[in-house]
């Protein structure tokens, strides 16, 4: 049996950080698609302008001043407190994470704070294959199995990813 997570883990092995970092980005785009009814409109709104932000910044190696601003508009509209703990709202964290994967460096740079470590977008692929089993799982039918329903959509996550990483491989013999 073919196991799409373990596939998608061999698969990035074998990619670059610049493009591993743009697909980090696209896999949590996919999951904002999927849960977008349920994130308030200005939250995805900043979201996706985010990641357009942090798409540009990595293509260009440099943490341009939109997706600075991009960021602080994020944090603005999607920062929430419980208590004495601040958490982001849906969305917002998974895409805050994606972004990392390619421009957190640029990021802490800019911020002025020193080297940190960032996620791997492995590590947000299966972040996000949960966060779309957590919402499967949600939003199963009436009566349906909530372990079966979170399991068939982490499963159909993976599979997508790995779709998405082969179908925008580009052609190392030129276009056809």
């Amino acid at each position: 049996m073919i196991v799409p997570s373990r596939l998608l883990g061999d698969l990035l092995e074998q990619i670059d950080q610049k493009r591993a970092a743009h697909l980090a980005l696209d896999f949590a785009r996919h999951v904002l698609d999927l849960e977008r009814d349920e994130i308030e409109e200005a939250v995805s709104v900043a979201c996706l302008e985010y990641m357009d932000a942090a798409h540009e910044a990595i293509g260009l190696e440099s943490a341009v001043s939109r997706l600075l601003e991009a960021e602080e508009r994020l944090r603005a509209v999607a920062q929430r407190r419980t208590g004495n703990r601040f958490f982001l709202a849906g969305g917002a964290d998974f895409t805050m994470d994606a972004a990392r994967v390619g421009a957190g460096s640029m990021l802490d740079r800019a911020h002025g704070r020193g080297p940190s470590s960032h996620p791997s977008c492995l590590s947000v692929a299966r972040q996000l294959q949960a966060e779309a089993g957590r919402w499967a799982a949600q939003h199963r039918p009436a009566g349906a199995d909530e372990r079966l329903a979170a399991r068939r959509a982490r499963w159909e996550e993976a599979r997508w990813q790995v779709r998405h990483v082969i179908a925008s491989e580009p052609n190392p013999h030129g276009d056809a």
